[in-house]
Order: structure tokens, then C-alpha cells, then sequence
């Protein structure tokens, strides 16, 4: 059973480290991804599986050195979290994320409050 709270630390600790095979392990290996970043890498701004998701987020931690996340909320679902944080520059977004009976992360969807 996923631990909304626990997962959305280490999420959010494995990004503040730069630590991308931390934050991949939270994944499964059939991952779809949605995020208007996305659109950068993908056409159809889906990132599909863990290979494309670590060559994505790894230019993501290579392009965003400076990045610091801070968790404001976490919201509980059936098999799923909506993580709302924000970054140094106080840009808000929420990660919401559905999980697998393995509390592994299957889809996952990012929402901006300001697209840059």
C-alpha cells in the first residue's frame, strides 16, 4: 500500500539530489508520462517507459541545476497521490500519479501553474 506522504519525499528528495536512479526506482518500467515540458522531447508530450523517462529527466537535472523542490501538500487517492509542491522560483504545479498493486508509479501527469 502506497504511503502517499513517503513516496512524495523521496520523489521530491530524489529530485532535490539529482539522485535519477533514486527517483526512477519509484517507477515501473511501463511508465507513461504527461507534461507540457514534455512537448519539449516528445511530440505528443508523452514520455513512454523508464528509458525515455530517464533520458527526459536526466536533461531536465542537466539543463535545471538550481532546482529546489518544496512540498506543500500531499492528497490521497485509491492507488494514486496528487503531490502539490513548488520550485525555487515559487512556481506551483501538481503531480498526480497512479500507481500499480506494486506502489509502483504507471502514469503520471504534471499540471503548471505558469508554463514557461
Amino acid at each position: 500500500m502506497i504511503i502517499a506522504d513517503r513516496w512524495a519525499d523521496q520523489w521530491i528528495g530524489a529530485w532535490n539530489r539529482r539522485d535519477l536512479d533514486a527517483l526512477l526506482a519509484l517507477y515501473a518500467e511501463e511508465i507513461e508520462l504527461r507534461s507540457p515540458f514534455a512537448k519539449l522531447y516528445a511530440a505528443n508530450g508523452t514520455i513512454r517507459g523508464r528509458e525515455q523517462l530517464r533520458s527526459y529527466w536526466g536533461e531536465a537535472m542537466r539543463r535545471m541545476p538550481n532546482l529546489r523542490l518544496e512540498k506543500i501538500a500531499v492528497y490521497t487517492g485509491h492507488l494514486a497521490i496528487a503531490l502539490h509542491y513548488q520550485d525555487q522560483n515559487g512556481r506551483s504545479c501538481i503531480e498526480t500519479v497512479l500507481f500499480n498493486d506494486q506502489d509502483e508509479a504507471v502514469f503520471e501527469t504534471a499540471c503548471l501553474d505558469k508554463v514557461r
